[in-house]
């Protein structure tokens, strides 16, 4: 049982007969369909070349998406499908969303192992030949409260990004955006969020390029609504499955949640992050939020995402010393913004980010030196195709 094969499967009867049939020759770890980023952890964390995926009778469709989702977040993984009994409609629906071959527990406990061993040797060889991949730019926004203004943050991230790398592609998400706007800035696009999850086959980039006007040369901006219910269940499945499809399209992709879900956000997307910005106000509550969100995060995130903390509005002869609060969160702060109200408040009402302002802000080079540090590796990627890095082992 030197190697791991991963299996989400809930139902008994299938369980029953993988142990049965493959726990002699592989280590087989168990997992809920409905934990789409603990497979993408555990993929990381063992090495695990397939993944067995049990397919119901009675719902096919929910195995269609469950496929795509996987084969999006983990293309180095080779799926198959495991079903007590399948129509040729609904085989050929999972083996187009990702499947490579499918096991039926009624006609194939003779030949399961041979079939499986074949599958797990090409996807070594798959894997020695292409040698490490590329890793997506994704980049999680998140604030300490609601209190925190992530809306003036990721824009202002989104923008200097495009200011320092106009050659590549960025988009920038706001998930929670209010009416006509993004962010802060006007939006007209008829296209938002909640559409795209509904439509998950139709993002390609001609899609994209047509349905999402660029508001400066190599910046996109797209909005949503997404409510509680949508970040579980199929519709979060659905929901990984547009933010995939996008990341593979853009070189970096920026994304603002509210605070009140972002635990939800962390448990879809969370292995697939390269970077998660927690944003706080340099407040008693906020500290300790920061604090509690660093210790929750340890099993969600990829052991490739870099976590930073930004301090926004801080000023150095508040009370609260910066060492009082770095030495309650546990750690360093990443980045240190000032208040800078009058600029704040012109880049707001004008609708534009701080590096179009005529005044220069102390706050938008504190954010652009910040955004170079970060983003520098980035620069020198594949583009806007590349795929995740392998990860290193140890997440799980």
């Amino acid at each position: 049982m030197s190697e791991t094969l991963i299996c989400v499967v809930e139902d008994v009867g299938v369980r029953v007969w993988l142990e049965r049939v493959l726990e002699d020759e592989w280590s087989l770890e168990f997992v809920s369909a409905s934990d789409l980023s603990r497979v993408s952890r555990l993929a990381s964390a063992s090495g695990a070349k397939l993944a067995l995926v049990a397919i119901s009778e009675d719902d096919p469709e929910k195995a269609v998406k469950l496929f795509s989702a996987l084969h999006q977040s983990n293309p180095g993984v080779t799926l198959v499908g495991v079903a007590r009994h399948i129509s040729q409609d609904a085989l050929l629906q999972v083996m187009r969303a990702g499947a490579r071959d499918c096991l039926i527990t009624a006609v194939d406990s003779d030949r399961a192992r041979e079939r499986v061993q074949s599958l797990v040797n090409e996807a070594a060889a798959e894997r020695q030949q292409n040698g490490e991949q590329k890793r997506r730019s994704i980049t999680l926004v998140v604030g300490a409260s609601s209190v925190v203004d992530t809306r003036f943050f990721a824009q202002n991230l989104a923008s200097e990004l495009n200011d320092l790398y106009p050659e590549q592609r960025v988009l920038a998400v706001d998930t929670m955006a209010t009416e006509n706007h993004a962010f802060y800035f006007d939006s007209l696009s008829r296209l938002s969020l909640n559409d795209l999850v509904n439509r998950t086959d139709s993002i390609d980039e001609s899609f994209v390029n047509t349905a999402l006007e660029e508001c400066r040369p190599g910046l996109r901006l797209l909005s949503g609504q997404i409510m509680a219910d949508q970040l579980s269940g199929d519709t979060a499945a659905d929901l990984f499955i547009a933010i995939s499809r996008l990341a593979e399209l853009f070189d970096h992709l920026i994304i603002r949640v509210v605070e009140h879900q972002s635990a939800d956000w962390l448990k879809i997307l969370g292995a697939d992050l390269s970077r998660l910005m927690i944003v706080a106000n340099p407040m008693v509550e906020h500290v300790q939020y920061v604090e509690t969100m660093l210790a929750g995060t340890t099993q969600l995130l990829g052991s490739n995402c870099q976590t930073n903390v930004v301090i926004d509005g801080f000023d150095k002869k508040a009370t609260l010393a910066l060492a009082d609060m770095e030495k309650r969160m546990g750690t360093q702060a990443s980045l240190k913004l000032p208040l800078d109200w009058l600029n704040r408040l012109d880049s707001i009402n004008a609708g534009v980010p701080l590096s179009a302002l005529l005044r220069r802000s102390s706050y938008q080079k504190g954010l652009a030196e910040f955004a170079k540090r970060q983003y520098s590796e980035q620069s020198s990627g594949a583009g806007a195709l590349g795929f995740f890095k392998k990860r290193a082992a140890g997440k799980e």
